[in-house]
């Protein structure tokens, strides 16, 4: 009898959502009958030859199957994927602020000084989330995050300088800041769509 070993049902089901394939064409794929890929996603037990076989179909070195379950990603990540959003805002303002500074002012060195904190301080909040995105293989809703935040962000700013000096922002603006609020839902429901799907 064939040793029995425990693998991660979510590893599997994970991986296979990643190849956009159906349990049947992961059957195929592997050689393997619909019913063991069914027990294995549903009970995660599979002989020896069944993790080979899935491990080699995948490209994955064995290991990566036997993983404990990943946390549900709500569970995983506590802000969900709000920190991408956030961090590109981060990013943006300090290029805003960046371009509207004006050299030869005492005080202009101390403010490219906090501008380039802030932006590495962006990148760093975006950095976890981005790798997380890559290996789930969402490359559109990163990239609809990408265009529509610094849409919203200039909006926000612009909004802002507008309500300081009294005046109103220009329509191409608001148009601006209307696109990448669109570009930014569709993100946040691509985003979502995917994690369902995985």
């Amino acid at each position: 009898m064939e040793h029995e070993m425990k693998i991660s049902p979510s590893a599997v089901r994970r991986l296979r959502t990643g190849h956009g394939w159906s349990q049947d064409q992961l059957a195929i794929a592997s050689g393997l009958s619909l019913r063991t890929i069914q027990r294995v996603e549903a009970e995660g037990i599979a002989s020896m030859g069944t993790a080979v076989s899935l491990a080699a179909t995948y490209g994955v070195q064995l290991i990566e199957l036997q993983e404990a379950p990943v946390a549900a990603p709500d569970q995983q990540q506590p802000f969900g994927h709000s920190m991408l959003f956030f961090g590109l805002a981060v990013i943006t303002a300090a290029d805003l602020s960046e371009s509207g500074r004006l050299p030869g002012l005492p005080q202009s060195d101390a403010y490219a000084a906090m501008n380039i904190l802030a932006a590495i301080v962006g990148v760093l909040m975006i950095i976890p989330s981005l790798v997380r995105l890559f290996r789930q293989r969402q490359y559109a809703g990163v990239l609809l995050a990408m265009l529509g935040t610094p849409l919203v962000t200039l909006l926000a700013a612009g909004v802002i300088f507008a309500l300081l000096s009294s005046r109103v922002p220009s329509w191409q603006l608001v148009g601006m800041g209307g696109w990448g609020a669109v570009l930014m839902v569709m993100a946040i429901r691509e985003l979502r769509r995917a994690r369902k799907v995985a």
